[in-house]
């Protein structure tokens, strides 16, 4: 068998060229020298996400080149954040394995088909990511959209509840992929929108790096929602979610204050969509413990989960730690932070 270092090792070993995604909190390109970074175990996994590495591989040789390999993969991290060793050379060993000693074979794409078929570390995405994912390949790769683009295009001109129904999600997926080709055309259609479609390009747009224009236009419809008289929770975490990633940093945060300021008793899918899509924005001070107040009206179970979740990610935890030991806590935080240090206590002692 091959001595293969890696995975980055295996597709040079293969001859191929790959292209390398994150798929966890979001559907976000990896640059290679990130990933084998990872990969040879000199750095953390950049993207944790509840323990693991998501990672999406799109490889190809010059035998296959026209139709493009794409794998899901999810690798499980130690308590630092870096890929198991052990799991990650069990993936390649069985990997080889499954190629054995024919090569040719493997490069033309003939066995890499199936190779995946029942491997413990492959994953099936959600609809709507598997969406977001082929959209995102074929915009890098300079491919055209899929068949139900021009549907989704022109519905966002005219807006309404009925066309809506026809459209298909990989339409509004190769939309946002293409944002900055159709801003205008989204920011007209975002403002229009019925909440379910609404819903649909914004969560979309969680996995690109929108702009301030786009990211305002989120926003405006963010804060309408929060002054009816009957907020749709729905509406309030797509819009969240889908100015997450945005170059805005500093219009995303002053949304996300004043959003939960008003919020009068939390949700589980706006705290969610905070906590997953928005972690980097919980690195500043005021934003961070008004989120833990928040989160600790949820209960204890929820505090503790999404707070060691969000711990696991090295670029937070010491602004995460910081908030937590803020003189101006109330006590309903103080008895959340109470409950999740005595988990960590019997866990130790277990």
């Amino acid at each position: 068998m091959a001595n293969v270092e890696g995975i980055t090792g295996f597709f040079e070993y293969l001859g191929a060229e790959a292209r390398y995604f994150d798929l966890g909190r979001r559907i976000q390109k990896l640059s290679k020298e990130a990933f084998t970074k990872a990969d040879q175990l000199a750095t953390p996994y950049p993207h944790a996400y509840l323990g693991h590495a998501w990672l999406g591989v799109v490889f190809w040789t010059q035998a296959n080149k026209a139709s493009p390999m794409v794998w899901s993969l999810k690798l499980p991290l130690d308590e630092m954040g870096f890929l198991a060793p052990g799991e990650r050379d069990q993936f390649l060993q069985q990997l080889l394995l499954s190629i054995g000693s024919n090569i040719q074979a493997a490069q033309s794409g003939q066995q890499l088909s199936a190779v995946l078929d029942n491997n413990p570390y492959a994953f099936s995405l959600p609809q709507d990511r598997q969406a977001a994912f082929h959209a995102k390949v074929s915009a890098i790769l300079i491919r055209p959209p899929s068949q139900f683009f021009q549907a989704a295009h022109d519905y966002l001109a005219s807006p309404n509840d009925e066309a809506w129904q026809n459209l298909g999600i990989q339409g509004l997926a190769d939309v946002t992929a293409r944002w900055q080709d159709y801003q205008t055309l989204l920011k007209q259609g975002l403002k229009q929108a019925p909440a379910p479609a609404f819903i649909g390009f914004a969560q979309l747009l969680e996995h690109e790096a929108i702009n301030a224009s786009l990211c305002q236009t989120l926003i405006d419809r963010l804060h309408c929602e929060l002054q009816t008289d009957q907020p749709n929770s729905n509406v309030i975490a797509a819009a969240i979610r889908g100015m997450s990633h945005s170059q805005a940093t500093g219009l995303r945060r002053q949304a996300l204050i004043k959003s939960m300021a008003l919020m009068a008793e939390p949700d589980v899918e706006v705290v969610a969509a905070i906590a997953s899509r928005c972690s980097a924005d919980l690195a500043d001070t005021e934003l961070g413990l008004q989120f833990l107040e928040l989160l600790a009206k949820l209960g204890h179970d929820n505090f503790i989960q999404v707070v060691a979740d969000l711990m696991a990610l090295p670029e937070l935890k010491p602004s995460l730690m910081q908030a937590l030991r803020h003189p101006q806590r109330s006590a309903t935080l103080m008895a959340a932070i109470g409950a999740l240090f005595e988990r960590v206590q019997a866990g130790g002692n277990g």
